[in-house]
């Protein structure tokens, strides 16, 4: 059993939906991080 694991930095994901739309079209993974970095 494959399973697919994909993360994806969230900052500033409204600027991006559509990029992060066609990336799970395009990669469809089984298990979706989603996290937000922020260096100070």
């Amino acid at each position: 059993v494959k399973i697919s694991i994909a993360t994806w930095n969230i900052n500033s994901v409204r600027a991006h939906i559509e990029t992060l739309q066609q990336f799970l079209i395009d990669r469809q993974p089984d298990v979706l991080c989603l996290q937000e970095i922020k260096v100070t």
